[in-house]
């Protein structure tokens, strides 16, 4: 009986020193990289569908500031005030209208229509960040902050510095050839002049007032305070088609947009270019699409 114990002792300690062999180890390697090949897509899908929903709040959250602003002064906000008048030129942006009916009163406050969105006067206010103004799926881009910072890196503010980003512009409409816009190509959010309601003919439910643009960074005017973030969508031009002021977003297949009625959706690339067309501006008498 001793020796069959002694016997079975000296086989499991052989057992325990044993190690995996190069095949074992091998196939193990395998296994975790076909899991995590499996795994990686569904957790960046999981994550992208995250991102997703935190945009469409974000977008849901300023169609509600619109809402606001218009029910308090009957007209939507002006895309652009000072953009093509005055001088100095102000270039607002219809965001800075809607701070207060967006949950930034400091903001709000502290921004001052007399002076231009660049100004000394409205460096503080123009340098807020405001989280409902970005994308949190925005990556590609040129930008190196959540702000323009110091533009020309001299190391002292000069106007245009540390200026807020916004990843979604006012929609001015839909680009043709030729240097004139026509009245049926002007979409909600326009130059010098507020969108009543009743302007908007083809329905408020089938135009788009926001939409996304995001990633621009400076040079093409993506300040949150800038008037000139308001852009119109080149007539053949497709959704993600160019990150040039046009609508673009970093979602895959699609980009989020706020309807003059205030609802939110995500257009696929793949809509119907006419159909595309025809959202973009107020009173282009389009059919409404089957």
């Amino acid at each position: 009986m001793r020796l069959w114990i002694a016997s079975c002792m000296v086989a499991l300690h052989r057992f325990r020193r044993r190690g995996m062999t190069l095949v074992e180890l091998l196939v193990v390697v395998a296994v975790l990289a076909a899991l995590v090949a499996l795994l990686l897509p569904a957790v960046q899908s999981a994550r992208e569908a995250g991102r997703r929903t935190a945009c469409m709040n974000n977008l849901r959250g300023i169609g509600c500031a619109i809402y606001g602003y218009e029910s308090a002064r009957r007209v939507f906000p002006v895309g652009c005030l000072g953009c093509l008048t005055g001088s100095p030129r102000r270039q607002i942006a219809w965001n800075a209208y809607i701070l207060p009916f967006a949950e930034e009163p400091g903001a709000a406050a502290a921004f001052d229509f007399a002076f231009a969105f660049r100004s000394e006067q409205n460096r503080s206010a123009a340098g807020h960040v405001v989280r409902m103004f970005l994308c949190p799926s925005t990556s590609r881009t040129r930008r190196t902050g959540l702000t323009t910072g110091d533009r020309n890196r001299n190391g002292r503010w000069d106007a245009g510095d540390d200026l807020a980003y916004t990843d979604y512009g006012g929609m001015y409409g839909v680009a043709f050839p030729g240097s004139t816009a026509l009245p049926q190509h002007s979409g909600i959010m326009r130059y010098e002049r507020p969108t009543r309601a009743l302007q908007v003919t083809d329905g408020l439910s089938k135009t788009v007032m926001i939409a996304e643009c995001t990633g621009r960074d400076a040079t093409y005017n993506s300040e949150w305070a800038n008037g000139q973030n308001i852009f119109d969508q080149w007539h053949a031009n497709p959704i993600n088609r160019t990150q040039d002021n046009e609508m673009w977003s970093d979602h895959p297949g699609m980009a989020g947009v706020v309807l003059a009625d205030c609802h939110v959706e995500f257009l696929e690339e793949s809509i119907d270019q006419s159909v595309l067309l025809g959202l973009l501006t107020r009173a282009g008498g389009e059919a409404p699409p089957r």
